[in-house]
């Protein structure tokens, strides 16, 4: 008898949750949630390089559900993003890295343009990956480009639960403080991926 009332209430307390919790692409009575709606009229700003490519295709497919990217919109996403590479296991007969970690740093800014360029909200979020180094040139730099990619996705959905989380609460705003990236470490080697001589 006592673990059937219990049952209930469980039951009754899960149902009573379930209502609680929506999803941000959920379309109300009306047609597209608030936040959905805020969340597409959001346009990336152009990020450089491959990284930048991926991460601004990501991002335009998540802020607007899959529809076409947003030009001109109310917001502004301005992206920066910085990247280094730490080799973890080196092989002890060769003294080559066998695997790297591609580690991103972003840094980002959403701006109102309705709203004379307030920040909504800025900040930065990391993200790394790791991929295997061969003697094959051709092979590590697929190996990284697929880390890039993988690296790309990660950061596009912080990015979006970052935004949405700006969007859905109607602070005051971020301020004008706008981060920078941290400086390049002076020990990080330049040279290309596969590049060992």
């Amino acid at each position: 008898m006592v673990r059937s009332s219990s049952r209930v209430f469980l039951l009754a307390g899960l149902l009573g949750l379930g209502g609680c919790i929506q999803p941000v692409h959920q379309p109300t009575v009306g047609g597209q949630s608030r936040i959905a709606s805020e969340l597409a009229q959001v346009s990336v700003d152009r990020i450089d390089g491959y990284l930048g490519y991926q991460l601004k295709s990501e991002l335009d497919f998540l802020l607007t559900g899959g529809s076409a990217p947003t030009a001109g919109g109310r917001y502004v996403l301005k992206v920066k993003t910085q990247q280094s590479k730490a080799s973890s296991i080196i092989d002890a007969s060769t003294g080559r890295a066998q695997i790297a970690t591609l580690q991103i740093e972003a840094v980002y800014v959403l701006v109102d343009q309705q709203q004379g360029g307030r920040i909504r909200t800025s900040g930065k979020t990391f993200a790394s990956a790791s991929f295997d180094r061969s003697q094959l040139r051709f092979a590590t730099l697929r190996a990284e480009r697929d880390a890039e990619e993988k690296v790309a996705k990660s950061l596009a959905e912080r990015l979006r639960i970052i935004i949405s989380a700006a969007l859905a609460r109607d602070a005051a705003g971020a301020g004008n403080n706008v981060p920078q990236l941290s400086p390049q470490d002076p020990d990080q080697p330049s040279a290309e991926p596969g590049d060992e001589s």
